[in-house]
């Protein structure tokens, strides 16, 4: 089999990234933007020892689960990955991808409880452009430009300001990060410079349309209006600063938190810590008799306490520092511990303190099922597990969310 080959095969499955897998000459072939039980005409694109992937080149049949794509962008940009396949198909690949995973490498039989979703389009409250001759997304895999016109899975605000960034000239800019608030429609926007930008035009132009403009060189500087924009969860107001981390679906954080709230039972009496607690969204959504949370970047932790006061939450105290080391330091009095890593999931570190706290319930907040999966079979230890939840946060993408309900023994 050599790069270039031409095959027809029948796809029997879907990987976790959603692409198809066929079997020729007893090899796995990777193939995009094919569905399971399709008959595809592929062209090899790449062969190594471990896989091959190939693309197709002419699809013979089609699956009852396939749609038509509205985005025209979609077969080269990297954004969305599974938006061909129709919404619902979406969840139950989601689905069994979790399912999949965790019943490999956990080894028990964990309830899991079907992907709970909201809208598929026009929901990322932030999406980061690439300045070169246009302004848009890189080529899937490359550095290449694809200057469009929409992104359909960013919200209307982001669009409209796009529309106008598309007019300017953006000399000296290399990146715009936009950033809409579901809440009031708010828009913060941030011009990466690697040159002369002319500030004032840059106001002028987009002055109108958003309420805050920062340019980043060696670091942030805002040149108009004000310094955060606040978007809301539930009933507590939060601000969202250039660098601070808010989830890009809104609506659905609300449904993930209020899982997690679920989860934790009545907090009026408990002592509740949020690790990895970013700018302390969860832990003040979620609330408790005493919170402390734990986050190692000092501008969240910043962040987090500006959120405190807002929503006028006085039994809460933010620490900055990595989360395992903190914790081996701090008195163990928690009853409730929400862990809410990064994809690489829970250092060592953390995993050995969460597990000497002794808390009654942990609420392990994931957006990698495999990590997930690696960390819980740690827990199991000394934890039942008792369910798990799934949350769409990224619709046409192959990413899920999961909560992570675990009890004390």
């Amino acid at each position: 089999m050599e790069v270039g080959d031409i095959y027809e095969c029948v796809v029997d499955r879907l990987n976790h990234q959603g692409k198809g897998i066929c079997v020729i000459d007893g090899r796995v072939v990777f193939v995009s933007d094919s569905l399971p039980g399709e008959h595809v005409k592929i062209k090899i694109d790449y062969v190594s020892r471990k896989f091959v992937t190939g693309i197709v080149i002419d699809r013979l049949s089609d699956s009852s689960s396939r749609v038509n794509v509205k985005c025209p962008y979609y077969s080269f940009c990297g954004g969305c990955d599974i938006m061909h396949l129709s919404y619902s198909f979406q969840h139950e690949f989601k689905f069994n991808k979790v399912n999949d995973i965790i019943r490999k490498f956990v080894h028990e039989n964990i309830k899991i409880n079907e992907v709970d979703f909201d809208e598929q389009f026009y929901y990322r409250n932030k999406a980061t452009f690439h300045v070169k001759e246009g302004i848009g997304f890189y080529k899937d895999k490359t550095y290449d430009l694809i200057d469009i016109d929409k992104c359909l899975i960013s919200s209307i605000e982001i669009n409209n300001v796009l529309g106008i960034l598309k007019k300017m000239n953006l000399n000296g800019v290399d990146q715009v990060i936009v950033r809409s608030s579901y809440y009031d429609k708010s828009v913060m926007v941030i011009f990466s410079v690697v040159g002369k930008v002319d500030e004032g035009y840059l106001i002028d132009s987009l002055k109108d349309i958003v309420s805050s403009i920062y340019i980043k060189k060696d670091k942030y500087r805002l040149i108009y209006g004000s310094e955060y924009i606040v978007d809301k969860i539930g009933d507590l107001k939060f601000v969202i600063s250039p660098d601070s981390f808010f989830q890009v679906n809104t609506p659905m954080a609300y449904k993930l938190y209020s899982k997690v709230r679920d989860y934790a039972g009545n907090l009026d009496d408990s002592n509740v810590l949020d690790l990895y607690c970013g700018t302390g969204t969860i832990g003040l959504f979620v609330g408790g008799k005493a919170i402390v949370g734990v986050e190692i970047n000092e501008s969240a932790i910043h962040d987090a306490n500006i959120n405190k006061d807002l929503n006028n939450i006085s039994n809460c105290k933010f620490i900055c520092g990595d989360s395992g080391k903190v914790l081996k330091g701090l008195n163990k009095n928690f009853d409730v511990v929400i862990v809410d890593p990064p994809r690489s999931g829970l250092s060592p570190l953390s995993i050995n303190e969460v597990i000497s706290v002794g808390a009654k319930r942990v609420i392990y907040v994931s957006c990698d099922p495999v990590t997930l999966a690696r960390d819980l079979n740690i827990f199991k230890e000394f934890y039942d597990i008792r369910e798990i939840s799934l949350f769409d946060l990224f619709p046409n993408t192959n990413h899920v969310e999961s909560v992570c309900l675990l009890e004390r023994r």
